[in-house]
């Protein structure tokens, strides 16, 4: 690490965090004067007002220029997502965020003059009529427990950045398109588009609309780059050290360059980059996409040419992790349960194939993963695509980043993930350019898009189904009712009645996330993402409402699998076949939260527990996996095709073990459910790593867009480079027998304690939690604790 990556850490090691109200201001006053427009024209002003009026900055010492907020590090109340109310504000401060007085007192007079329409807001409009979706999601199964009044930012997000992305939306742009072009190429291409069009059907009005708006937005894109430009001059002129001065002399240069013109070399590939990463975010999910793959030609070229070196590239791709740092994202209060530690999965996914099936790792891909070990700071992630043809070198560098704590890359399998898209109809050359959007939710660049992903919580369905159909919590109806569960004489008898209440249930949050796919569509139409889609120009239309030849707009998602499953098999063993219990005599315990009913607790722990390779229990998880896929492949999604099966958690597992009441498994009341998808509970896993592993590969996970597994070692497990080895082999034989996913954690937990009562003294502890990385003393308690109780691994 330099002392310029030094310093640039420094400064983004943040105890405290700054809220800023500078770009609310511009986007309200935007508002207000475009109120007359159409929607997408209306968002291209607004994108085009906070680059002309943002105010800018560049930092001692940067290479990359481009900030997301008007403070260093600063987080922007977005007016997309309400007007934070006072509870929110005071939350905020309570969280550790600074507020200063002024802008709280202003931010009030905004709440009395301002009353944005948000995504909550407008979804209320169906979902306050209806009784059955309404009880539904008061109950919290799909995260956050639904309130009535959207308005304000407990109810979406609250975030920093330029441009405007909306929702949640796992995606990834094809900056391909951009760096070849230049935006003043694509600027040509819509214009050529629009005098082309004939208003002979009823898509022409709206491809006129769109492509103004993509002008606007990228012509905007353009004039920020001269304003940093111009600054970088600025402070050239007054710079009395000649290496800075040189610096800021070369900043300049190249913001004149991109992104109206394609780029040229490594260093304006790399700023050309920020610069679109800017312009689509706020997003609680904005890709990096194959970040070793499209700059790598601009790597090789100037490696060839003699102008840069590796030491200079691994400073720029460390600059970067520095800027990516500052790019910050919060939420309001419910959901900042779901994503504990300023989650934002900037996710860059590096190796694997190419589209013609050569393998893709290079030069990039290793010094991206050595840029991650110089400048060890959470963000930006790294997914590493593992192929059969991924050098064993590569696979080691990448476990050597675990080894180191860093948390890591995470590591996908290329034949589960290519498989999954063609077994959905895409050419095997498109499967074969998937990227992670989110945590490792796989999307192909520029062709396909996520909407919608609901956090599900499947245990909760169980508790209502033995409540016919009643939410404990609530008193709401929230599922048809099912009767007294004890009137069933046999488990198979229960379990298909059981997985029809399950269905009913999806169908649900199905529902819920067609409602929210149409409103984000009306709402928050995007036309710089739009022109950086496959064919955006040509089109013309936002990507909300282009049809593709795989829809995946809604994935379904359940929370808790694990619990669920461990918990049948309870009722299985005990109730149906030792019959040393009834279900009335269960869901007494389970609503006593097992207080007085220790013998019958007891009973229940013993029942074998998925993660340690028996089929009584693991087949039972393969099965509602099954389930789960089968039921969720035959609902219509509202941009067409059908929804599709994922498994992610992110923090979810916490908050929604705090609905749930008490489960089968022995899990008591709020307490934190299973982490991962295909992960043991914590501490359940009792025979090794392998034999965790044999657990996860019985389940099909193929037809899965996504399926999470988190496994912990101690550093003691890792400390030889045949350790090193044996791991890599195990991660390969998991992907060879179906495992989609797998990431580590590498760390002890008598550091993690130490950690929680000294946090002054562990601030740069780095975590694994689902998809991303996070500070450890960043996480909530809760999070934490659960964390610490993952099974710890001593060998492998």
């Amino acid at each position: 690490m330099s002392e310029r990556i030094k310093k640039l850490k420094e400064n983004v090691m943040k105890d405290t965090y700054p809220i800023s109200i500078e770009k609310l201001k511009i986007v309200l006053k935007t508002i207000e004067e475009s109120s007359g427009d159409p929607k997408i024209l209306s968002r291209a002003k607004i994108i085009a007002s906070v680059m002309d009026n943002m105010p800018i900055f560049i930092q001692e010492g940067e290479l990359i220029v481009g900030n997301g907020s008007s403070k260093p590090c600063g987080l922007e109340i977005e007016a997309d997502y309400g007007i934070w109310d006072e509870e929110e504000i005071q939350g905020l401060m309570d969280d550790g965020f600074e507020v200063t007085t002024k802008d709280a007192s202003d931010l009030k007079e905004l709440n009395k003059k301002n009353k944005p329409v948000t995504l909550v807001d407008t979804m209320n409009h169906v979902i306050k009529g209806n009784e059955r979706l309404k009880s539904f999601m008061r109950s919290g199964m799909i995260l956050p427990p639904w309130r009535e009044k959207g308005a304000g930012g407990g109810g979406g997000y609250a975030m920093s950045g330029l441009g405007l992305g909306p929702g949640l939306h796992l995606i990834c742009v094809d900056y391909e398109i951009p760096l070849k072009k230049g935006l003043n190429a694509i600027i040509e291409e819509c214009k050529e588009s629009l005098e082309n069009i004939r208003f002979f059907d009823s898509d022409s009005y709206e491809r006129s609309i769109t492509l103004q708006s993509m002008i606007i937005a990228l012509e905007a894109m353009i004039r920020l780059a001269c304003r940093y430009a111009e600054l970088a001059n600025k402070l050239a002129s007054r710079e009395k050290d000649p290496q800075r001065k040189k610096e800021l002399e070369e900043i300049a240069r190249i913001c004149r360059n991109v992104p109206a013109n394609p780029a040229k070399t490594f260093k304006e590939a790399i700023q050309f980059f920020w610069f679109i990463f800017l312009s689509i975010n706020p997003s609680p999910t904005a890709s990096m996409g194959r970040l070793d793959q499209y700059l790598y030609p601009y790597y090789k070229a100037d490696m060839e040419k003699g102008i840069i070196s590796d030491e200079e590239v691994l400073e720029y791709l460390q600059c970067l992790r520095c800027k990516d740092m500052e790019l910050n994202r919060i939420s309001g209060k419910q959901n900042r349960l779901k994503n504990s530690g300023m989650a934002k999965w900037h996710n860059a996914t590096i190796g694997g194939v190419k589209p013609d099936g050569s393998d893709a790792s290079n030069k990039l891909t290793e010094l991206l993963i050595d840029a991650a070990l110089a400048c060890p700071v959470p963000h930006h992630t790294l997914t590493l695509r593992i192929a059969d043809s991924t050098p064993d070198s590569v696979i080691i560098k990448g476990l050597k980043a675990i080894q180191q704590g860093l948390s890591m890359p995470a590591f996908v399998s290329d034949q589960s993930y290519v498989r999954f898209f063609q077994r959905n109809g895409l050419p095997i050359e498109d499967a074969r350019d998937y990227v992670m959007t989110g945590c490792l939710d796989g999307n192909i660049p520029g062709r396909t898009r996520t909407i919608a992903c609901g956090m599900f919580i499947a245990p909760m369905v169980l508790d209502v189904f033995m409540n016919n159909g009643i939410d404990h919590k609530t008193g709401l109806k929230i599922l048809p009712g099912m009767g007294d569960p004890s009137q069933y004489k046999t488990y198979g008898e229960f379990n298909t009645a059981f997985k029809n209440a399950l269905a009913e249930a999806i169908k649900l949050g199905a529902e819920k996330s067609n409602i929210e796919n149409i409103v984000t569509r009306e709402m928050f139409p995007d036309p710089i993402r739009s022109a950086f889609f496959r064919d955006g120009t040509k089109v013309g239309l936002d990507f909300h409402r282009r049809r593709f030849d795989f829809e995946n707009s809604v994935v379904m998602n359940p929370v808790g699998m694990i619990n669920l499953a461990n918990s049948l098999a309870v009722i299985r063993k005990l109730v149906f076949e030792d019959q040393i219990l009834t279900m009335g005599e269960l869901k007494k315990a389970l609503d006593a939260n097992w207080i007085g009913h220790e013998d019958l607790h007891k009973k229940c722990l013993e029942v074998p527990k998925f993660g340690n390779d028996i089929d009584y229990v693991d087949l039972i998880a393969k099965d509602l996996y099954q389930y789960w896929a089968e039921i969720t492949e035959t609902i219509d999604a509202s941009y067409g095709g059908k929804c599709v099966p994922t498994g992610i958690s992110v923090t979810s597992h916490q908050p929604g073990g705090l609905l749930c009441n008490a489960t089968p498994d022995g899990r008591r009341h709020k307490e934190i459910l299973a982490d991962g998808c295909v992960s043991p509970a914590q501490g359940h896993d009792v025979n090794g790593p392998t034999v965790s592993l044999r657990s996860a590969m019985k389940i099909d996970q193929m037809a899965f867009q996504a399926m999470l597994l988190n496994m912990k070692f101690h550093p003691t497990a890792l400390k030889s480079d045949e350790d090193l080895k044996k791991l890599a082999a195990l991660v390969k034989i998991y992907f060879r027998n179906g495992g989609k996913h797998i990431q580590f954690n590498v760390a002890d937990v008598e550091t993690l304690r130490k950690a929680q009562l000294e946090p002054e003294n562990y601030r740069d502890l780095v975590v694994r939690v689902a998809g991303y990385s996070a500070y450890f003393v960043q996480l909530s308690k809760e999070m934490q604790n659960e964390v610490i109780e993952r099974t710890e691994h001593v060998y492998i």
